[in-house]
């Protein structure tokens, strides 16, 4: 077993339900690290998810309840657990629940009509919606800060406090991820609850973090809130080349054109060019559905999105 670690953080979107969202997604990594590096992922990598989805379910059902009544909450937990196997990659489930989206009405709901469009507004707007709102004080942004940094304080502790750290934020993870580590960079005050959680390592203070692979992110449409599009993420830290000088971390971008959520970053604007080092245009999901805006799920389940980041993950091993 070798002692050099990286450590991998996984931030999921609204997509998913349940706390074995990214289990494939860490099988993949770990065998596809295994098959480049020539190493045991299980023993490179250590890899965490970041599960900050319960923050929100508690208003997500009182809020569903009143909107439909609590009759709904039967189709309301099949659609949930649809989405926790379709955030798996799971294409039967993916299916089954866009089929549903056409009904109308339903016994039981009342005036509730296209319940199963108004459950992907819920939980998918509503997600965004409620963490925006959150920076405001209702508490959320604060709250979903404080699990991802005690994810980061884990892979301290497991990884090493001056491990190189990765960070694969997908969907609005991707949003999530790149507002905390901007404000452990600085740009902002960390929350109360985050600060409490983080201990004083290079890895906690944000210097060790060289690896940024946002997916299927819409951090377009947040940008544009700034004057000219805002400031990105600095990436890899400024202080990661002191830490570790002989790695090359970068940012990549990776969108599939059909997903009308995801978007290149490098075309906002000069500041975006120069932080993003790579808009990758992949094509996920199976053929006949990756065609689709239904491509959006697949990132981190497809092996054309997570191979060239193992191989990046391959590299920067050796180099430790």
């Amino acid at each position: 077993m070798s002692d050099r670690k990286l450590a991998v953080m996984l931030v999921h979107g609204v997509e998913s339900a349940g706390d074995q969202y990214a289990a494939r997604a860490m099988t993949l990594l770990r065998e596809e690290f295994t098959r480049i590096a020539g190493v045991p992922g299980e023993d490179a990598l250590v890899i965490k998810p970041a599960f900050w989805a319960p923050v929100f379910e508690r208003g997500q059902e009182e809020l569903s309840d009143r909107i439909t009544g609590r009759g709904a909450r039967w189709l309301v937990e099949i659609l949930d657990g649809l989405a926790a196997r379709a955030s798996q990659g799971s294409t039967p489930a993916l299916l089954a629940a866009a089929s549903t989206a056409g009904l109308r009405w339903l016994p039981g709901l009342g005036d509730a009509h296209f319940p199963t469009l108004r459950w992907l507004i819920v939980h998918y707007l509503g997600d965004a919606v409620a963490y925006q709102s959150g920076a405001d004080g209702t508490g959320h942004y604060q709250e979903v800060q404080g699990v991802l940094a005690r994810t980061l304080h884990e892979l301290a502790v497991e990884a090493g406090g001056d491990a190189p750290l990765a960070v694969l934020g997908h969907s609005l993870g991707s949003v999530v991820s790149s507002d905390f580590l901007y404000d452990l960079q600085g740009g902002a005050p960390l929350a109360p609850p985050a600060a409490r959680a983080l201990g004083d390592t290079p890895i906690e203070r944000g210097e060790t973090f060289g690896w940024y692979y946002t997916l299927g992110s819409p951090l377009a449409l947040w940008a544009q809130r700034h004057p000219d599009f805002g400031k990105p993420l600095t990436v890899p830290h400024p202080g990661f080349a002191d830490r570790h000088p002989r790695q090359r971390g970068e940012w990549v971008n990776v969108y599939d054109p059909d997903d009308v959520i995801a978007s290149p970053l490098r075309p906002l604007s000069d500041a975006w060019a120069d932080a993003v080092h790579e808009d990758r245009r992949v094509r996920v999901g199976p053929w006949w559905l990756g065609w689709t805006p239904l491509a959006h799920p697949y990132y981190w389940n497809d092996r054309r999105v997570v191979t060239p980041i193992a191989s990046s993950l391959a590299q920067a091993w050796h180099r430790l």
